[in-house]
């Protein structure tokens, strides 16, 4: 008897949540929801955030996600900060190393259910996506006016148009909008082509990566993960087996779409590129061999790829711009103790991706959000950092931690980490402002 009335109070509560979300999003509503909080209740957003992940796509491999938990409490704390009211940040997968076509299809689908699933609950929302590298390609895709291979978004998932209608921004890091000279590599064209060539350096690089990561904590959690849910890892591993053919739409020679997109949208873009420790410092490592031959490869010059593309060198004056600007410092994040490069090159990079390529329009001054200093994973949460502990005197010291599979001496750390992410956020409440036209129509089953 006492369970019926506690199931029956949480229904209650529950009409009475929607209720006043529902009053919440009409133009008379915003006394409601302030009522609400006075209640001791604070009424949900009118606002969800999706990430985007970014080559491999899944949400969690095993127990192992991509976006670090922190990415998640970073946004979100810096969301409700700047807009004193709760925002939900939701990681989705998408198809690993599938083409953008297919990753395109699949993502749709996985945001229209989990919008669904969030209304359900909570009411309409206003959306706001956040891609990581090539998950910033799939967003910004996502607001054009047509589908990849042309037709109707409607054609994809009935579903499409609502949901299109909802994106009021976009936000990409370290996304190759022009595509990624590492693709052109011989280890890329082996894993795209099954090009033997490419196999020898494929085997040297896979040695080269376990010999730095040996103490590296987050390859251990990997590995752990991998091992506690075997079935699960052989299930995903599995479907990296065929032919990555996500690598030949990320060619050098890409240029992103120059169609009309959707209306009433922020798209903003954060670079990322590699730092170099200063000389009077010896607080941050240098880079390992692992990461020098991954950012030669990844620089273009090898391959002749450096400068292919329709916008790399206007790309290039953009940013060289931003940092000889008056406002340079308010665009750059970066550690007090490395050094930017002394002049941007189109092999400039953060590891994976040219740091000139992940603009997605040189001659739109507003799109430049951000030039961050740091490898292609750190601004996904894994970095090098310190734990402290007690010693055998008493006194508290720092031990240095490996993590995050690439170590770039950038020197990123939590400091340019929750720096990002509170811009981050602070582009996506300055979006509120005006929800796009028919905002509120329903993204049903």
């Amino acid at each position: 008897m006492e369970q019926g009335y506690v199931h029956e109070a949480r229904r209650e509560d529950r009409r009475t949540v929607r209720q006043e979300v529902s009053e919440a999003i009409s133009p008379e509503g915003r006394a409601a929801a302030q009522r609400a909080v006075r209640r001791g209740r604070r009424a949900p957003s009118e606002h969800a955030v999706f990430l985007i992940p970014g080559f491999l796509g899944f949400e969690r491999f095993s127990t192992f996600p991509y976006f670090a938990d922190r990415v998640v409490a970073a946004l979100r704390a810096g969301l409700e900060c700047a807009s004193n009211e709760p925002v939900p940040v939701i990681p989705v997968p998408i198809p690993p190393t599938a083409p953008l076509r297919e990753r395109q299809r699949q993502m749709i689908k996985t945001l229209c259910d989990r919008l669904h699933a969030l209304e359900h609950d909570y009411g309409s929302r206003t959306v706001h996506l956040v891609g990581h590298s090539t998950g910033g390609v799939d967003a910004t895709l996502l607001t054009e006016e047509a589908p990849i291979g042309g037709g109707d978004w409607a054609d994809i998932d009935p579903r499409a148009p609502a949901l299109r209608r909802r994106i009021r921004s976009v936000v990409t890091i370290a996304s190759p909008h022009q595509g990624a000279c590492l693709t052109r590599d011989p280890v890329a064209r082996f894993l795209a082509a099954r090009d033997l060539t490419g196999l020898p350096p494929l085997v040297k690089l896979l040695a080269s990566f376990g010999l730095a990561s040996m103490h590296d904590v987050e390859l251990g959690d990997f590995l752990f993960s991998v091992k506690r849910e075997a079935t699960k890892s052989a299930r995903f591993l599995w479907r990296l087996l065929p032919r990555w053919a996500l690598i030949d739409d990320l060619d050098p020679s890409r240029s992103p779409p120059k169609s009309r997109r959707l209306p009433g949208v922020v798209r903003r873009t954060f670079v990322t590129l590699a730092g170099t420790p200063r000389l009077d410092t010896c607080s941050i490592p240098p880079a390992d061999h692992f990461f020098r031959e991954l950012s030669l490869r990844a620089g273009g010059w090898l391959t002749g790829s450096a400068e292919e593309g329709q916008h790399v060198k206007a790309s290039l004056a953009r940013l060289q711009e931003a940092l000889t600007g008056p406002r340079w410092d308010d665009l750059v994040i970066k550690s007090d103790a490395v050094e930017l490069p002394a002049e941007l090159g189109a092999d400039t990079n953060d590891g994976v991706v040219n740091t000139a390529r992940q603009l997605i329009d040189p001659d739109d001054r507003d799109e430049l959000a951000g030039i961050v200093v740091g490898d292609h994973f750190d601004v996904v949460g894994y970095y090098d950092r310190y734990v402290f502990s007690l010693g055998k005197d008493g006194h508290e010291q720092a031990s240095h931690v490996l993590s995050g599979f690439l170590h770039s001496g950038s020197g990123f750390r939590d400091t340019e980490f929750f720096e990002l992410y509170r811009r981050v956020a602070k582009v996506i409440v300055q979006s509120y402002a005006t929800a796009p036209a028919g905002a509120w129509a329903g993204v049903s089953r």
